[in-house]
């Protein structure tokens, strides 16, 4: 009760630097449990934070408290788990970016609602070839051309995508490394210009090499 009373003498933007750079357990413990939510989210980012804390955090009414927790490195596999459930779309996202995440999770993220949540899992570099293959039939084209632009789509997904009736899906693929000769070949004949001018601009870099 004495960090907790000492702690409430000091201003609101005081206890929200101190709570985002305190190693001190006590004052960790406390901040968790202070009345305003920026402080609690200042401490849900701090590097010092106890898993013990973000566990508690996780549970916290503002979404913005409960991403900061899931991006906290110190964030156990429940902490995960568990935020890969959360009502805020933004907080599954976190949750979809890090790369502590889970092939399960990832894959269980890849069927999210929301269109920059199974962005992030293309972007996850945990996500699975099979996870990729599954998006590259996303009915969003967004999904599509994020899988068809990600270096760790297969020949054959970039296959598939190269006849993508999104144009910019295909020019994702035109701009991919990995799209083999035969892709190349396929889409310098593409109906969209902009295709086109991406195969062409991909053929001048390599014999400039």
């Amino acid at each position: 009760m004495k960090v907790l009373f000492e702690l409430s003498e000091i201003s609101v933007e005081e206890r929200i630097r101190l709570a985002g750079c305190t190693s001190n357990e006590h004052a960790i413990k406390a901040f968790a449990q202070d009345e305003d939510y920026q402080v609690r989210q200042a401490v849900a980012g701090n590097a010092s934070a106890t898993p013990e804390v973000l566990l508690k955090l996780s549970e916290d009414v503002f979404w913005e408290i409960r991403q900061a927790a899931a991006r906290n490195t110190r964030a156990t596999s429940e902490v995960l788990l568990k935020l890969s459930e959360d009502k805020g779309w933004l907080v599954r996202k976190a949750i979809a970016e890090d790369t502590r995440a889970t092939p399960e999770v990832l894959l269980k993220l890849s069927e999210d609602k929301e269109v920059g949540v199974r962005i992030a899992v293309v972007r996850n570099a945990n996500t699975t070839p099979e996870v990729l293959l599954k998006l590259s039939e996303d009915e969003d084209w967004e999904i599509r051309r994020a899988v068809a632009g990600n270096n760790r789509a297969t020949p054959d997904i970039l296959l598939k995508l190269s006849e993508d009736k999104k144009w910019k899906v295909r020019i994702a693929v035109a701009g991919n490394n990995r799209a083999t000769p035969e892709v190349l070949l396929k889409l310098s004949q593409d109906e969209a210009w902009e295709v086109r001018r991406m195969v062409k601009i991909r053929q001048y870099t390599r014999e400039q090499k």
